[in-house]
């Protein structure tokens, strides 16, 4: 499900603090989402049948450097 405009600037607010650099966490966003559209499981404990589109990859993806659960070894290799 996508969220508002609001709610995604507010997760890409919290992203922020966990990353510091808006480029890194540009490249772990793209990447992630590139997982996702091939077909990774998402990392945190979501419904998947709300995250099944490329639209909803980027709140996912955020969601996920949240939670700590990205890091640059996880996103240079396959989906796992």
């Amino acid at each position: 499900m996508a969220l508002p405009v609001k709610d995604t600037m507010e997760l890409v607010e919290q992203a922020m603090a966990v990353v510091k650099s808006r480029y890194l966490l540009c490249i772990l966003i793209s990447q992630r989402i590139h997982q996702l559209e091939k077909g990774a499981a998402p990392t945190i404990d979501v419904d998947p049948d709300d995250y099944t589109s490329p639209k909803t990859f980027l709140n996912l993806s955020l969601m996920e450097i949240i939670e700590g659960n990205m890091d640059l070894e996880e996103t240079k290799g396959e989906p796992a």
